[in-house]
């Protein structure tokens, strides 16, 4: 019977984690090229940046206070979604979106205009996508709120696309209302990210996990197949 965060068993773990860590540093920096490029963010961390302007504290610290009410409530229904991979996510992406922006801003020149906008755009999203390929193929746990969907899906009836699609629009709207950064990647983030991701685990992901053997066979063949 298999057991919940059994990590003596896992197939090299210490892989899986320095994995996790690259995907969650490199969604923190592809959200903050976005964010300082000015095309939005994704919408919960644009959600978390309007409230936390709203409440006056710092966005790291009010990100992990509301990724906490939701590992709670997911950990009470499905605690199968969570693994050491969602605690990296939820304690580190916020904060390490805070540290990047601050050392944006050193740079001594600020690029602006079109063209900048479109580089950001593209340079961020691949980033981010590429952070998601790498962090969730560790198969060592979701993100808190992307564990949402799924257990709703598995308390009802409901598909799994219609039920992402109605989080995101609520999580947009809520960001909207409260003054976060909205823009084009917060579309394409929500919407459109899903192929990239999967571009990532066929071309660089898998193929990473393969030859530095972060997955077994078994978990290879599942990952393909």
């Amino acid at each position: 019977m298999a057991r919940w965060m059994d990590l003596r068993h896992t197939y090299n773990l210490k892989g899986k984690l320095l994995f996790s860590c690259i995907g969650v540093v490199c969604i923190a920096l592809g959200t903050t090229v976005c964010r300082v490029g000015n095309v939005g963010v994704d919408p919960f961390t644009a959600m978390n940046l309007g409230l936390s302007a709203l409440v006056g504290m710092d966005f790291g610290t009010f990100q992990l206070l509301v990724n906490l009410v939701i590992l709670v409530a997911v950990f009470a229904l499905d605690k199968w979604q969570i693994g050491l991979g969602t605690i990296i996510n939820m304690v580190f992406v916020g904060y390490l979106i805070e540290l990047f922006t601050w050392l944006y801003g050193l740079l001594p020149w600020q690029p602006s205009g079109l063209a900048s906008a479109g580089a950001h755009l593209v340079i961020g999203t691949l980033l981010f996508t590429l952070g998601v390929s790498l962090y969730l193929k560790t198969r060592m746990g979701v993100a808190p709120i992307d564990a949402v969907a799924p257990v709703i899906v598995a308390c009802t009836r409901f598909s799994y696309t219609p039920v992402r699609m109605a989080q995101d629009i609520l999580v947009t709207v809520v960001a909207l209302f409260a003054g976060g950064p909205i823009g084009v990647f917060t579309v394409v983030a929500a919407f459109m990210t899903g192929p990239l991701i999967t571009a990532w685990n066929r071309v660089a992901t898998l193929r990473l996990y393969r030859r530095f053997h972060v997955l077994n066979r078994e978990e290879l063949a599942q990952e393909r197949g």
